[in-house]
């Protein structure tokens, strides 16, 4: 990955924007130029129903209560999504009982290189910039926690940044699909890979590599110059994949939520 996209880029702000929050709120004092920011999304995702620090607050214990509140209020359970250089605050937190859970990389790569390293064997994806009733189902059989509020809620979130969807079928349906956001950040027009996933019974065919293919090649063709994606750390067969397709490591989170 060349040094200058990846020292010019905020990991957590293209995954903000890539995957939006249905509301945000700034705290302590609602200012733009506050220290955290607090999204909420009924429940789905956790990305979108964390708080992501982005400046350092005065008082730490008094925001942390104000953020258990707003969280509370709705029946969320509080938590941050913290990186390496929170390391201060997830000590506090940790400190009050929050615990620590599903270590994240964030993986990235030039998109031309994961255009050039991901050949398949003719496999085509059907391609489309919202996600219809078929992609949906697909997503959701493999990734959605919950019926049919949560999906609804799901949906608003894919649709709050633009973004490209691909479905690669077989004889008994969508295969695979991927979505593919498309975000301006730091002169460089990014590509986040997310809903990534594959039927059951359709793995290890090269379906998901089809699907990357067809949403990077699409991407490149909109002006993306580099692509990121998340993965947990635990994950060796999506981790894997990826690597063989020229995406490394270049940032890490992990959710600390309140265990009351």
């Amino acid at each position: 990955m060349p040094c200058h996209l990846t020292h010019a880029a905020d990991f957590g702000a293209l995954a903000d924007s890539g995957w939006p929050a249905l509301e945000r709120l700034r705290v302590p004092d609602g200012s733009a130029a506050s220290g955290w920011m607090a999204r909420f999304s009924g429940g789905v995702t956790r990305r979108a129903n964390s708080v992501r620090p982005l400046h350092p607050v005065g008082d730490v214990d008094a925001a942390i209560r104000l953020v258990e509140r707003l969280y509370r209020e709705p029946g969320l359970a509080p938590q941050f999504q913290l990186s390496d250089r929170d390391a201060a605050l997830r000590d506090t937190l940790q400190a009050r009982g929050y615990v620590a859970s599903d270590e994240t990389l964030v993986m990235a790569a030039p998109a031309r290189t994961v255009v050039a390293e991901a050949a398949v064997d003719g496999t085509s994806a059907g391609m489309a910039v919202s996600p219809d009733e078929d992609w949906l189902r697909a997503w959701w059989e493999v990734d959605g926690r919950g019926g049919a509020a949560e999906r609804m809620i799901a949906h608003r979130i894919l649709e709050g940044a633009p973004a490209l969807y691909a479905t690669v079928r077989d004889s008994r349906g969508p295969a695979s699909v991927g979505r593919l956001a498309l975000v301006d950040h730091a002169g460089t027009t990014w590509g986040g890979l997310h809903a990534l996933a594959t039927r059951a019974d359709a793995r290890g065919r090269g379906h998901a590599t089809a699907a990357i293919a067809a949403l990077v090649r699409a991407g490149v063709a909109r002006g993306a110059g580099a692509v990121w994606l998340q993965v947990l750390a635990s994950n060796d067969t999506a981790r894997r994949l990826y690597d063989g397709l020229g995406f490394r490591p270049v940032a890490a989170y992990r959710y600390l939520t309140t265990p009351h």
